[in-house]
Order: structure tokens, then sequence, then C-alpha cells
């Protein structure tokens, strides 16, 4: 599965990770990432410092992880050593990605009318920024409409 895919549900009331991911997938993906690269001993000892957890747990938490796309694991001897299959940054702009598609896919006016009094919410220069993104995407697409006609018009 590639992180194009990523698979996770929307839960509007978590908070942070919690809010596409459960509580212990979430912890297990904060130290991989923090850690680089993990095996299932790695997180469990970190894990269990704080609450008791059966290894198996981590263990099925960390398959789980990989199926859904977000760590990748290479064998190594008789066990896996996972990594995040995205950056924090990236996965978090991936999931804000896919969110926002499919609430637009369904619900874009609503959407739209409601970031926009969110942001204006905010603070003035956030709506600012927002203004100058649309006029900016807006000016690229005249430009790019220009230069196809332009390359239509010498075929």
């Amino acid at each position: 599965m590639s992180s194009d895919d990523l698979t996770f549900g929307f839960k509007p009331g978590g908070s942070g990770l919690t809010k596409v991911l459960g509580e212990l997938e979430a912890e297990v993906m904060e130290l991989v990432w923090r850690k680089g690269r993990a095996t299932v001993r790695d997180v469990h000892e970190d894990l269990h410092r704080k609450r008791s957890l059966a290894y198996t747990t981590v263990m099925t938490t960390m398959s789980r992880l990989h199926d859904k796309g977000l760590l990748v694991r290479e064998p190594e001897s008789n066990y896996y050593v996972y990594a995040p299959a995205l950056g924090r940054d990236e996965f978090m702009a991936k999931v804000a990605g896919q969110v926002l598609d499919g609430l637009l896919q369904d619900f874009a006016g609503p959407v739209l009318s409601h970031l926009v009094e969110r942001v204006a919410d905010i603070d003035r220069d956030t709506l600012d920024e927002l203004e100058r993104t649309i006029r900016r995407r807006r000016a690229e697409e005249i430009a790019r409409a220009q230069h196809k006609a332009a390359d239509g018009g010498q075929r």
C-alpha cells in the first residue's frame, strides 16, 4: 500500500492524532517518528514504562499501522524493524488533504463557508493569507490557460 492511500477514520471529537488514529496507534506513531526506526520490543519497552501492555498488543498495533500504510517494515533476523512511511508533518498534511477532499466532494458550499468564517474568527492576518492564496492560485490558473492557448495556436 502506498502512502498516497492512507487508511484511517476521522473522529472530529478526538484530540491531535486521535482524530484519525486510536490512542495506542497515536502513541506508537509518535514513538516511531521520534526514534526513526524501532522494533516491537523497542516500542513495547517505552510504552510499558507508562502503562501495562502485552507485547502482543503492541505487535498487533504495529502490524495494523503497517497494513494502513503508516509504517514500513523490513525483516531483520527473526523480527521486523519498523519505520514511518511518512514524516509527521507529511502525514498531517495528507490527513488534512484527504479529509478536506472528502468533505468538499459532498459538501463544498458549507465547507468553504465555514472555513472562511473560522479563518476570519482566528485573526485578520490569517484571513489576509487566505485571500493572498486565492489570488495566487487564480493567477496561476490564468497563466496556465494562457500558456495552453499559446501552445495550441502553434500546432
